[in-house]
This record gives structure tokens, C-alpha cells and sequence, in this order.
């Protein structure tokens, strides 16, 4: 059986009750995770212009985009509510940010539909089942379509989008399988804009292409059956012959959850994941031993050189910069001793305090490191005092990964400071309440309401 038969049949066929109690607790996390970050981009100037585009470009209200009154068409809100989730780099993520594709695709679609609290989850539980059975797939081979540009996001994310958009509407197994076949062909955002507000775009663009693809899917539309698997399919295209394999499309499929395992990464810094190993370790460090930036010598922070691909940029100008480079967040560490939403403004990335703090950090990249994914992941880092002491932290396990999640009430704390840059009081604990009870809802209006504002 083909790999697009064998995800368009689970999407198809699995409903809310077929979900672990586990799997529905960790996506309700993620549910409010996303939704948090996704309103706190509505107030930045790059998500105030995808708000103005979706507003000129009209469409049918049938849907909400988040933090405003706007209704419109369910493509446009897909792609603005991915948009904006993914746009300050605070989604969550594990192999690359499957959420903020998913999840807007499939609430614009379940407020077309009316759907209900238990099918949204259901649905949103089996996107990110199919983004990590396709990813799986090529992952070992991730350096060959890294290295010619692509993001990982947009390539998984079309056709995961699709299955989530696809349950919603209760598509059919053959209109699925169209609908993951055509979703794939828009695959392909490009790394060259990290470090930018263009790649908040690639999750917008994924959850846009998933919608479309099965509202024609939904009317009938025909395409070829074998979108991802075919000669000249989805992975022939992107990852080359040989450099995949499907064996992982099927193991455990509809029993194992990959949202409870291996699971996402809830970030406690709105910058890249490359960057929170270190970031962890340096703020213990400076904790537990009362660290001052003026005591402070130097930085070093020893990373495996193919890190430095992602984590590119060294002591930028630009704040929005700032988020893909390693230097700069551990600079922002040693100044403030916190790195929050408020760390990638241009005004405070060229203050003479930060660049005076950058001037304290080292990256060293070690060439003689294994390349392989232990060696990748680490990024130990070493405080240097003026008074000759030194202290070294290595962090193997991310707080708010799933081997250090974060505790409930972080995960409420991270959505308030990021909901109420839009939503009162009211609303935030509305929006709260609803999110952790959604399966309860009888439609995605009680949800929508309480993001809504007017």
C-alpha cells in the first residue's frame, strides 16, 4: 500500500475516542501554546501587514483570524492565523514547527463546518501524526534538502495541514488522499529567510495550501493518487533518490502517538530551537551561582559546526536577527538574565549595553565533533569571571521538551504574557478555560469568541 493510501486511510478513519487520554491532554497543550503565540504576532508591525493583506483581499466571513474582528474566507484565515503563529519563532517545535501549520488549517475549517471541540483535537492530533510520519521518513537524510534550501515546515506541513483540514471536512479516503497529494505540491519554503519576518510565512503558506487542497478535494477534484511516494512524487523531489524510506509511514500507525512520543518542545524563548540548549545553560548558571554581567569576563559557548547553518547570524544589527543567532540570545542572557518578546527590537539589539554585552561572547564551532545527533544537540556553555572563577553547564534536556516539560501553570504563564498583548482580562481567562476544556465544546464558536476582538 502507498504511503499516501496508508495516511489518507488513518486520517480517514481515526476519531476522538481512537486518541490516548495522554495524546488529548498534549494536544490541548499545544492548542493553547500556538493560539498564545499567534495572538501576541497580531501587535508587531510584520503581523499588523498580514492582517492588512487578509482584511484588502475580502472573502466570505467564515472564519476568524486571531486577536481582531475580521472574519473572512477559511484560505486567507489559514494562512493568516499560520502566519502569525509561526512569525516570532515561539511555536513550539521538535523536527522543525508542525503546530502552526496545522492547527489554523484545521480551525478554519472547523469553524466553516461547525465543527465541535472533540473533532477539532482529533483532527489536529492527526496532523501532527502524519507531519512526523512523513518527516521520519527522511529525516536521517536531513542535511541533503537542508543544504538546497528547504525548510522543513512548509515541506511537511502542506500535506499534515491537509490531513487536519481534511478530517474536519469529512473527506473521504480517495478525496484525502488527493487532498495530501496536492497539499505536498506546494511543499518547499526556503531558509534563506530565517532571521526574518518571511519565514513566519512558510507556516501560513502550509496551512493555506492544506485548506485549499481540500476544498477541492471536497468538490471532486482529481489528481494523482501517489502525491508523495510517486517517481516523481514529493520525496523523489525533495529528497532525492534513496534518501528516504516509507518503513516508518506505517509502524504503530493509529496505536503510537507521536505528540506524546517523541513529542514537541514548548519554548520558553521566542527565538530559534538551535538556541535553547544554551540558553538553559546559561541562565542555571547564572541563577545558581548569582552571575552579574559586570563580574563577567566571557561567554563561550561550544557548538557542532553544522549547528551554525541555523544559528547563523553573529552579532546582528537587526533584532528580528537576533533570534537565529546564538551569540545574541546568550548576550541578552547575560544582560537581563531573561531573553523574551520584548529582546528583538531593533532599539534594544544596537543599544551600546547589548552590543557591549555581545562583545563577552564566544562561539566556538568544533570541527573534530562527530556528526551525529548527540554531537549536533550539544551546547555547553562556559562563564568566565574576572576573578578567574569558571563555571560550565551543559543542558541535555530543554525545559519545556518532553523530557522537562513545562508544569501547567508555566504553560498558562507563557500564554498570558503572550494573549494579553490583545485580550483583556475576561477573555484571557475565557480563551484559558475553553482551550483546557475543548473537548467538551459543542462547536468552535466557544473558542473563537473568546479570541475575538472587537
Amino acid at each position: 500500500m502507498s504511503a499516501t493510501k496508508i495516511l489518507s486511510d488513518f486520517a480517514n478513519k481515526i476519531e476522538f475516542n481512537d486518541l490516548s487520554l495522554e495524546a488529548v491532554t498534549n494536544t490541548k497543550r499545544h492548542i493553547l501554546d500556538c493560539i498564545g503565540v499567534g495572538l501576541a504576532a497580531t501587535v508587531e508591525p510584520a503581523g499588523q501587514t498580514i492582517i492588512d493583506i487578509t482584511r484588502e483581499q475580502g472573502g466570505d466571513p467564515k472564519a476568524s483570524v486571531f486577536g481582531t474582528n475580521l472574519r473572512t474566507g477559511v484560505v486567507s484565515t489559514a494562512w493568516a492565523n499560520g502566519a502569525l503563529s509561526h512569525l516570532l519563532d515561539f511555536d513550539d517545535t521538535g523536527f522543525s514547527h508542525p503546530t502552526a501549520c496545522i492547527l489554523p488549517a484545521a480551525i478554519a475549517v472547523a469553524e466553516e463546518t461547525n465543527a465541535s471541540g472533540k473533532e477539532l483535537v482529533a483532527a489536529i492530533c492527526i496532523g501532527l501524526e502524519v507531519f512526523e510520519r512523513m518527516s521520519s521518513s527522511g529525516r536521517q537524510h536531513e542535511h541533503v534538502f537542508r543544504a538546497r534550501g528547504f525548510h522543513p515546515t512548509s515541506l511537511y506541513g502542506c500535506s499534515a495541514a491537509a490531513a487536519a483540514a481534511g478530517k474536519i471536512a469529512r473527506l473521504d479516503p480517495m478525496q484525502m488522499a488527493v487532498a495530501i497529494g496536492l497539499a505536498a505540491a506546494n511543499a518547499g519554503g526556503l531558509t534563506q529567510h530565517f532571521g526574518t519576518p518571511g519565514k513566519g510565512i512558510h507556516a501560513g503558506n502550509a496551512a493555506r495550501a492544506g485548506v485549499t487542497s481540500v476544498l477541492l478535494a471536497r468538490k471532486g477534484y482529481v489528481a494523482d493518487p501517489e502525491g508523495l511516494e510517486g517517481d516523481y512524487g514529493f520525496y523523489s523531489a525533495f529528497h532525492g533518490d534513496g534518501n528516504y524510506t516509507l518503513d516508518n509511514i506505517s509502524a504503530g500507525l493509529g496505536t503510537v502517538w507521536s505528540i506524546v512520543d517523541p513529542g514537541l518542545t514548548i519554548k520558553r524563548y521566542p527565538c530559534c530551537g538551535g538556541n535553547l540548549r544554551a540558553l538553559d545553560a546559561a541562565r542555571e548558571l547564572i541563577e545558581e551561582k548569582n552571575i552579574s554581567i559586570d563580574k563577567v569576563e566571557s561567554l563561550v559557548v561550544d557548538v557542532h559546526p553544522d549547528l551554525l547553518d541555523i544559528v547563523r547570524f553573529h552579532k546582528p544589527t537587526k533584532g528580528f536577527r537576533g533570534k537565529f543567532s546564538i551569540d545574541y540570545v546568550l548576550a541578552g542572557m547575560l544582560l537581563d538574565h531573561k531573553v523574551d518578546l520584548n529582546s528583538f527590537s531593533d532599539e534594544y539589539c544596537n543599544a551600546p549595553k547589548m552590543r557591549e554585552a555581545l562583545g563577552k561572547v564566544r562561539v566556538n564551532a568544533h570541527e573534530e565533533w562527530a556528526n551525529d545527533s548527540a554531537s549536533r544537540r550539544k551546547s555547553p556553555v562556559t562563564i568566565q569571571m574576572k576573578d578567574g572563577r569558571s563555571y560550565t553547564k551543559q543542558v541535555d534536556h530543554v525545559r519545556g521538551s518532553p523530557g522537562n516539560p513545562l508544569t501547567r501553570d508555566e504553560l498558562v504563564e507563557k500564554y498570558r504574557s503572550c494573549a494579553s498583548r490583545v485580550l483583556n482580562k475576561e477573555k484571557l481567562a475565557e480563551s484559558i478555560e475553553v482551550i483546557e476544556t475543548l473537548e467538551a465544546a459543542p462547536s468552535l464558536g466557544c473558542l473563537t469568541d473568546t479570541l475575538r476582538v472587537d
